[in-house]
């Protein structure tokens, strides 16, 4: 993997020869200014390819190192949707530089996410918005 715009462009490298680009969202917003922006993927749906593509694996070849790679990659798209939920609901999602994480310290170590309308189970599955995050 090669990074050609840190966060946003990165050359990954085909088995055999060759390479093929994956390029992310650049859009500013209140912590950030671009010079340049453009359209694209997030890393949410990438995420969605990479259970997919899992689940797919192991539906040829069950193990338990593959489901606990669905597990995980399942937890990070869940991070990212409480994330993206818990900036929406405090109204700083792209307009502030900075949120106050105070109150949610590491919560998943301590807390079941009791107040998060959604869990990680087929997280992949849901239907998403025209912000690229999951219709509650």
């Amino acid at each position: 993997m090669k990074t050609i715009d840190s966060g946003h462009i990165y050359e990954l490298e085909f088995l055999g020869s060759g390479t093929q680009t994956l390029t992310f969202l650049k859009r500013s917003g209140g912590a950030v200014s671009y010079d340049k922006e453009w359209d694209s993927v997030q890393t949410q749906e990438v995420l969605r390819a990479l259970i997919e593509r899992t689940k797919y694996l192991y539906s040829i070849l069950p193990c338990v190192e593959t489901q606990d790679a669905i597990h995980h990659l399942r937890m990070a798209l869940f991070m990212y949707e409480v994330r993206a939920w818990r900036r929406k609901q405090e109204k700083v999602n792209r307009k502030e530089d900075e949120h106050d994480d105070s109150s949610h310290p590491r919560v998943w170590r301590d807390n079941p996410f009791d107040d998060v309308p959604f869990n990680e189970i087929d997280i992949e599955l849901r239907p998403t918005g025209d912000d690229g995050h999951i219709i509650l």
